[in-house]
């Protein structure tokens, strides 16, 4: 487990409180720019332009709340589910190839959406952007976590998170627009252009020819793992016991916020609002994301993670209850700022907490964490549609506030600030107190990947 960081680790631990050269920074920044951000988000824009589209595509087909939440909830069933063969293939062929073939599946569904109005179809076409999705999310991760020093990887986890705000600032715009001047196949088939020609910059800054070089780049080029990277059940069986208590904080973060990209459109359309204007409305908040991103990496290396988090995940707690108590579209529109500030500022905190977390082989560990995560992917969307049918959409946004708040409660009493060798507590004492705790949380989830996956 972590309890016991190689001298190496420790001393690069020490370093965190240490505040970098700002030349460092931007160096590693500017070679990541093209490299990674960009592609990242192109791709991610092609997804952010489905988040108004797919709700009112499934409400224009005459889907209950119910089962709109249904199909868009199997995005994270594929997220879940192909979390762990991700993890297998990062470990196989690389997280560059990943990032390649995720962005391939992802726009390859994204397209086929508009062909079908069929519950099943849509089902199955989500579940297999989902499997595109965790790929794409672990593959920059690992990508980025290697390519800088842990006293950088705050700002350099929050650009990526910044990548996905700018995506779903013009993304909704884009596509609201598009469904009323071109209608909706049209639109499905432009996100999923979009996303492929993301990894033109991608393969282009990876080029032979290019004067790009890996020992600089640090995995900027295509290439196989070494041989001797860990099994994937080994490092789970390994990391159980932290995976388990890091996987539960960030899956009730997920619950809201994958809950927060499915009530806002539907509040939204319940309010009798153009397709145009639910994109803008989805944009409103996520312009305010845009903010305040950089802020989320600074605050994380200078004054440890929690800085960032607990005042990030209370804005967004306070912005869901605002947009449950204020039945109008200004308050909609407040609640989206508050949540977009609130969102702004928790840019790239979980991809950090993983990244602080991982050990030194983290493609398995990172993988089978996104796959926790992405419970409250599958939970967020099914929470709004339940509620929505049974008491409305109001009382959804007020729950999914209330799951917030407990998030920021287990991530602070649990994990900490997990940027301190010392944490998480709970881990070190399940390790030393009741190891065969941990070995047994462990052992379930190592017996699992190998049922799914073979030895």
């Amino acid at each position: 487990m972590h309890d016991s960081p190689a001298p190496e680790e420790a001393e690069t631990s020490t370093s965190a409180s240490a505040v970098p050269s700002a030349a460092t920074g931007r160096t590693v920044f500017r070679r990541l720019a093209v490299a990674v951000y960009l592609p990242w988000v192109l791709v991610t824009m092609g997804r952010g332009m489905l988040v108004p589209v797919v709700p009112l595509y499934l409400r224009d087909a005459g889907l209950s709340y119910t089962l709109v939440t249904v199909v868009l909830a199997a995005t994270g069933v594929g997220a879940v589910l192909g979390g762990l063969p991700v993890g297998r293939a990062a470990q196989r062929v690389g997280p560059e190839w990943l990032f390649v073939v995720s962005a391939v599946v992802t726009g390859v569904m994204a397209s086929l959406i508009g062909l079908s109005t069929a519950v099943l179809a849509l089902v199955a076409f989500h579940v297999a952007g989902g499997f595109g999705s965790v790929g794409l999310r672990i593959g920059v991760q690992m990508i980025v976590n290697e390519a800088v020093p842990i006293e950088l990887r705050g700002r350099a986890m929050s650009m990526v998170g910044g990548g996905v705000r700018v995506a779903y600032f013009v993304g909704p715009l884009l596509g609201g627009l598009l469904v009323d001047v071109a209608g909706f196949t049209v639109t499905f088939a432009a996100c999923g252009v979009i996303s492929i020609v993301g990894l033109v910059p991608f393969v282009l800054a990876r080029s032979p020819d290019g004067d790009t070089d890996r020992d600089d780049t640090r995995g900027a080029r295509f290439a196989r793992p070494p041989a001797s990277a860990g099994r994937l059940a080994d490092a789970l069986r390994q990391h159980g016991g932290l995976l388990a208590l890091a996987g539960v904080g960030t899956a009730l973060v997920m619950t809201v916020r994958a809950g927060r990209n499915v009530i806002v459109p539907l509040i939204g359309d319940d309010l009798a609002l153009s397709a145009t204007a639910v994109g803008a409305l989805v944009a409103i908040g996520t312009g305010a994301d845009l903010l305040l991103f950089p802020v989320s990496g600074y605050l994380m290396d200078r004054f440890g993670r929690l800085s960032a988090i607990v005042p990030a995940f209370s804005l967004l707690g306070i912005g869901m209850l605002v947009l449950g108590i204020w039945p109008s579209v200004a308050g909609a529109i407040v609640a989206g700022v508050v949540m977009g500030v609130g969102n702004g500022m928790s840019a790239g905190t979980m991809l950090t907490l993983g990244g602080d977390l991982a050990p030194s082989d983290p493609g398995p560990f990172l993988s089978a964490l996104g796959m926790t995560q992405d419970v409250g992917v599958i939970v967020g969307p099914i929470v709004v549609g339940w509620l929505a049918d049974a008491a409305g959409l109001r009382t959804s946004a007020v729950v999914l506030a209330a799951v917030m708040f407990l998030a920021i409660a287990w991530i602070v009493v649990v994990l900490g600030d997990t940027s301190r060798p010392s944490r998480p507590w709970l881990v070190h004492r399940l390790d030393h107190e009741s190891p065969y705790v941990a070995r047994q949380v462990g052992e379930v989830v190592a017996r699992a990947s190998n049922g799914r996956m073979g030895p």
